[in-house]
């Protein structure tokens, strides 16, 4: 420091650096402006620690299906393995490029498993910036509270799916649209509307189900002048342009985008008729209504069951003045978000299979409407306890939380119990990985698995069926039975034949399992072996498992298991071939 005629003068460096300090200070902490956010920062710091939590709970727990199919994409990317690509087209290629970028990074797996912790604590936080921006600061805090605990978003943290990650960009995107449209709050965010939009299609393609709300809410505001409104053309320009790479891998596999899309998601059209993808309305639309209680909590639920008559009661009251109040239209873009998101995930989906994590962007809204009697409770507390407004608070928050303890603890079990699932596949992908060459080919039904866990090029068995599946034309020519399959056979040459009877179905000619006479039976005809185990104690009653099985063209010799300790529902046969020169063994 200087002095100066008796003053300290402090140099410029070290106003210029704090000066830098205080921005990024305002950066971070600036939006916090009341006690509502100053409570909302400890709950959103509360979100990440559990999430994180869970994030070293299941760091190394197996993949599931559509995991593998993520991460096997990503690492062939991101590794630059020379390995079939079995990515499936119709589905959004970003969570492929970006698991590419951590394998290629060194970050890999653990990397990707921290990002789902950022994702899904980024719902907590815009969800109470969006219902803030939408309603008000009190039911913001508590819609933010009941997220932190839901099952459905502690459970799939620990899981590296695309739907807590799009759910993020879907509720970012409303959020933008919310702040650039509605609140006219600059351009700029009405354009990051478009952009984020799109980034939750190319990450789940079914994001799409929620353009009806913002088409509906945009003609409500502006009727027809929706048309001249160029900040819309600019933003739905926006939008397309990012979609255009996707559309255009989309038409190399399954040809025109929106004749396939109207197939087979809609179920509308010859070639549903075709590949038996028509649906039609039914009261299997109305599925993911029925399993609210489940997703959410019965307590919770019945909640929300008042919640609808109290959020939604003025809607019916002063419908015909819903054009002209801002809060009544909110309500009614809640209630279009929430019927939009169910009820077409209930067409789209089958008769019986509910996944709770596809509506995931609609739990904010959910939990919204169950948490709105507790308003009406509040005021409720005051009026007759002579309570002071934050002890009442206080006290809605306290029964709230109480309220959702059984989400935490059925959270907890739930990853107790699925935390090894798959674990033999993850084994036998690794298993094989060691005792093969990079250029074999392996053939299992378990195939994103074995595939990522392996680094090898991965077929099922029904070949024919995974090209129409994947758009592999080249696969097409095999046929679509045990004949075609002994013709890839040949062809392909593949190395190894792997099998389970615990995961997956099969083709009758290579495993059938059922009951007889009390007892589990496991069937393999290709390999001329069978086993009889009792399904209640694990014990095996009779076992028929050939070493060898020989045929004019290859024979079959047993690879894994070699003891009968290691006997665990896995069969391995490596296939030798007579005239295949580069077949090695390590």
């Amino acid at each position: 420091m200087e002095e100066i005629k008796g003053e300290i003068k402090e140099p410029v460096s070290d106003k210029e650096l704090e000066k830098r300090k205080n921005k990024i200070k305002n950066f971070f902490f600036g939006w916090i402006k009341d006690n509502y956010d100053k409570v909302f920062f400890a709950i959103l710091i509360g979100a990440f620690i559990l999430r994180f939590w869970i994030f070293l709970k299941t760091m190394n727990q197996p993949l599931w299906w559509d995991e593998a199919d993520y991460l096997s994409a990503g690492k062939r990317m991101g590794l630059g393995l020379d390995i079939r690509d079995i990515w499936y087209y119709r589905r959004g290629f970003l969570f492929p490029i970006v698991s590419a970028l951590f394998f290629f990074t060194g970050l890999g797996e653990t990397g990707i498993r921290f990002l789902m912790v950022l994702f899904s604590t980024g719902i907590v936080a815009v969800s109470y910036f969006l219902i803030s921006k939408m309603f008000n600061k009190k039911v913001a805090l508590l819609t933010s509270l009941a997220l932190t605990l839901s099952w459905i978003f502690l459970f799939f943290t620990g899981r590296i799916l695309t739907d807590i990650p799009a759910a993020f960009f879907l509720l970012l995107s409303l959020f933008f649209f919310w702040k650039g449209y509605v609140l006219k709050e600059g351009n700029k965010f009405l354009y990051l509307f478009g952009l984020v939009f799109a980034l939750a299609v190319l990450t789940r393609m079914q994001s799409l189900m929620l353009a009806p709300p913002f088409l509906f809410y945009v003609f409500m505001t502006e009727k027809l002048k929706v048309f001249k409104n160029k900040k819309l053309w600019i933003t739905l320009g926006i939008f397309l342009i990012l979609l255009v790479p996707h559309f255009i891998l989309y038409s190399m596999h399954y040809g025109n985008p929106l004749g396939d899309i109207t197939s087979h998601y809609l179920g509308i059209g010859e070639k549903a008729i075709e590949f038996e993808d028509q649906r039609t309305f039914s009261t299997a639309t109305f599925n993911y209504f029925k399993s609210i209680p489940y997703m959410i909590s019965i307590p919770l639920f019945v909640m929300l069951l008042i919640g609808a008559i109290y959020f939604f009661g003025d809607l019916i009251i002063g419908f015909d003045k819903i054009t002209k109040d801002e809060t009544l239209k909110n309500k009614l873009f809640v209630l279009m978000w929430v019927l939009s998101l169910f009820l077409i995930m209930g067409y789209i989906g089958s008769v019986s299979y509910v996944e709770e994590r596809y509506v995931s962007s609609g739990l904010p809204f959910l939990f919204l409407i169950a948490i709105s009697p507790l308003m009406l409770l509040e005021k409720i507390i005051i009026k007759n306890f002579n309570l002071k407004k934050i002890l009442a608070a206080l006290v809605i928050f306290v029964v709230l939380f109480s309220l959702l303890i059984p989400n935490f603890l059925w959270a907890n079990s739930l990853l107790e119990k699925q935390s090894r699932s798959y674990s033999l596949i993850q084994y036998t992908g690794n298993l094989l990985k060691e005792n093969s060459n990079p250029e074999d080919i392996i053939i299992s039904t378990s195939l994103p698995q074995i595939t990522y866990y392996s680094e090898r090029s991965t077929y099922p068995y029904d070949v024919h069926y995974d090209g129409l599946h994947k758009g592999d034309k080249e696969l097409l020519k095999y046929a679509d039975s045990e004949e075609g399959f002994k013709e890839f056979l040949l062809e392909k040459k593949p190395r190894f034949l792997m099998v389970s009877s615990i995961f997956e179905s099969y083709p009758e000619w290579m495993l059938t399992k059922g009951e007889t006479g009390g007892m589990n039976y496991v069937y393999m005809p290709f390999f001329n072996s069978s086993m009889l185990y009792n399904p209640d104690t694990g014990q095996i009653i009779s076992l028929d498992l050939k070493e060898e099985v020989k045929n004019k063209d290859y024979t079959l010799k047993l690879f894994f298991p070699q003891e009968p300790e290691e006997i665990n529902g896995v069969f391995i046969y490596e296939v030798i071939y007579p005239d295949f020169e580069k077949q090695t063994s390590l």
